[in-house]
């Protein structure tokens, strides 16, 4: 585990429920708030993952 989530379990573990709530398809419920705070449509966290350098970088092997 990631030594900063290690700080924080409770953290650690909303981020794998989360994870595994999505990964099963769970989590659907939409509405549109977050785009009325924005002014734009929200990023998808598919966007977000494949754009974080962190991951990339996992991602490539260096």
């Amino acid at each position: 585990m990631d030594t900063a989530l290690a700080s924080v379990p409770h953290t650690a573990e909303h981020l794998k429920t989360l994870t595994r709530l999505m990964g099963g398809g769970g989590y659907r419920g939409t509405t549109d708030q977050l785009e009325t705070l924005l002014f734009r449509p929200p990023k998808t966290a598919r966007w977000a993952l494949g754009n974080h350098p962190r991951i990339q970088k996992l991602a490539s092997g260096s």
